[in-house]
């Protein structure tokens, strides 16, 4: 058994046991030196009633890139909604048409700005996608919708015209009936996405969007019509309504313009008829055509604000989406433990802010500085709480569109993740471009994510060094070369030297099957030099991982069991060739980290 974390008052360990269908018969025999001790009793292990909670294989294999369609590449300018403000334009400027009716910048004109981005981009950017060394996308929603951000949908059954082609959602949506899955049409952008679909899969990706099943926006058929016939409404029990006169209905988060349906605990959302709705769209996007074949449709589902939901209708859902492909991936918007939603019955994963958390805490901050064995036993809780089967497809994000962008939290340490740290509010908040010392830790971080048990996630731009405070300024424009010059050169352009390097951390977690589904053993944690060592293995190979989270250099001396004496020559495969290692003893740069490789010993 190999000692996997530290929960006081106990010390957690494990083994990996082969398949089988036979009952395994086992005690535990504790050696001390000479001195050894035996369990008295005999345990049993019945493999038919082991869990049997599985998830998909490609989702273990993942590198994820999330993407803002409407901010990552505007392919298609005939498709551009009125007052498009320009790619290229400085974020901080103000269009002719901004502000004429009194608003401001932050109150609120930023946030409705749209900048054309659409399907065509990114079908176009499949290349750079390819290279960069991601394999699978998440797409926040493509629904029609009256935001640049989308999650305010109008209609669940059409893509956004704003990303295919003009004109064709209003024509569509007055011949359907919402309740009659046999009156929909594609439209063609509906076509077109389903296109990209196709040629995203031909190209090696899994294509993910997002879900967002606990509200609407006010422009939805459903909820036009309850404003208009009341409870003489079809839909009159789908929102949670206070009142009828004066028509009073809660919004999420107290926002009016996004009605929430009603829920209640035996079926999770209440009406029939939603729920029937919300499973007929499930199904439409998910197998296009009706054949019972998927591969023609998305790969899965991300899924927001899930915990507003109660959990007997994700039951019910997952049910139906593993029924409709097994292969499927679904994961939660979960910001905190989420043992309750890894049990097999609700989600295969979820986006792992408990990852990042501690791990920011350890690499950014100054003052508040979390200490390698800490988050050593941190990350160990997890993957004790957790099945395996979740852990080896938790999303493993450090930022996304609802965080300040990562290289910004290196410039902003010592904050709780994800607090005070809009600009527009909290005026301490340094929203000037970051330094090349917070580049450095966020490229450690990077190779954290990409040597770490789960599958890393890119918020679109990291890659390119993107920066930016709180929502609004973490959703501009993407950055391309064959874009450049953009205004204020000086803060945007693509950083090379960033690109470079997220391409051969990527390359690095794709070259290593060891690195994606290898079990995970920590070598050793030194709290004095910052150091947090290591070590991924499966049968065919160990991959050594050594992270130095201090500014200085720090010289290390590994375990007996590590020297190539014991178990064969270590390779260098990743980080400065400059520094020594000689095993058992290696020298790590500051602020970086080191990989190698070895075959796996036979035993």
């Amino acid at each position: 058994m190999r000692r996997v974390g530290h929960l006081d008052p106990f010390e957690w360990w494990e083994v990996v046991l082969p398949k089988t269908t036979s009952r395994i018969d086992y005690t535990f025999l504790i050696s001390d030196g000479p001195t050894q001790l035996r369990d008295a009793e005999i345990y049993s292990l019945d493999p038919k009633n082991a869990s049997t909670f599985s998830t998909p294989d490609w989702a273990k294999n993942a590198i994820w890139y999330q993407i803002m369609v409407d901010r990552f590449r505007n392919g298609d300018a005939t498709n551009d909604p009125d007052n498009t403000r320009p790619w290229k334009g400085e974020w901080y400027s103000t269009s002719p048409w901004e502000g004429k009716d009194g608003e401001t910048f932050y109150s609120h004109f930023v946030f409705g700005r749209m900048y054309g981005g659409d399907i065509a981009g990114m079908q176009q950017s499949l290349p750079y996608l390819k290279k960069l060394g991601v394999n699978a996308l998440y797409l926040l929603p493509m629904f029609q919708a009256s935001t640049p951000h989308k999650y305010n949908a109008s209609n669940y059954i059409h893509i956004d015209d704003a990303f295919g082609k003009k004109g064709g959602y209003e024509k569509a949506a007055a011949t359907e009936d919402l309740l009659d899955s046999s009156t929909w049409t594609w439209t063609d952008s509906d076509k077109q996405f389903l296109a990209f679909i196709k040629e995203a899969k031909k190209h090696g990706f899994h294509v993910v969007i997002d879900g967002v099943f606990n509200h609407v926006g006010t422009l939805h058929p459903a909820f036009l019509d309850v404003k208009k016939n009341g409870q003489a409404s079809r839909y009159a029990d789908w929102f949670n309504i206070k009142s009828w006169e004066p028509f009073e209905y809660e919004g999420w988060f107290g926002y009016s313009e996004l009605p929430t349906f009603r829920k209640n605990d035996e079926h999770g959302i209440a009406s029939e008829s939603a729920r029937k709705h919300i499973f007929e769209v499930t199904k439409r996007w998910m197998d296009p055509n009706g054949d019972g074949d998927p591969s023609d449709g998305v790969d899965g589902w991300r899924l927001d604000v899930p915990n507003e939901v109660p959990m007997a209708f994700w039951h019910e859902w997952r049910t139906l989406v593993k029924r409709i492909n097994p292969n499927a991936y679904i994961t939660g918007e979960i910001w905190t433990r989420a043992d309750a939603w890894l049990d097999g019955k609700s989600f295969d994963a979820v986006m792992n802010y408990e990852f990042c958390k501690p791990a920011i805490q350890w690499i950014f901050n100054r003052t508040n500085k979390m200490k390698p064995s800490e988050l050593d036993a941190q990350l160990g809780k997890l993957r004790v709480a957790y099945p395996s089967e979740a852990t080896y497809v938790m999303q493993n994000l450090v930022d996304s569109h609802d965080t300040d962008r990562i290289v910004s939290m290196a410039l902003n340490p010592d904050r709780t993740y994800n607090d005070n740290n809009r600009e527009q509010t909290v005026t301490t908040y340094n929203a000037a471009k970051p330094r090349a010392e917070d580049y450095r830790r966020v490229r450690l971080l990077a190779l954290l994510q990409m040597t770490y048990v789960g599958a890393p996630m890119i918020w679109y731009g990291t890659e390119v060094g993107m920066w930016g405070s709180g929502d609004p300024n973490n959703r501009k424009p993407m950055l391309w070369k064959d874009l450049q010059p953009y205004e204020k050169p000086e803060e945007n352009q693509v950083m090379q030297d960033q690109l470079d390097f997220y391409e051969g951390a990527t390359a690095l977690r794709n070259a290593h099957a060891a690195l994606r589904t290898g079990s995970f053993q920590t070598v050793l944690t030194d709290d004095a030099k910052d150091v947090w060592v290591f070590l991924r293995a499966d049968k065919q190979e160990q991959v050594l991982v050594a992270l130095n989270a201090n500014d200085q250099a720090a010289d290390i001396v590994l375990p007996e069991q590590l020297n190539e004496q014991t178990g064969g020559k270590w390779k260098l495969v990743f980080g400065s060739s400059a520094e020594k290692a000689t095993f058992p003893n290696i020298s790590v740069a500051g602020s970086s980290g080191r990989v190698w490789v070895r075959p796996t010993p036979i035993k």
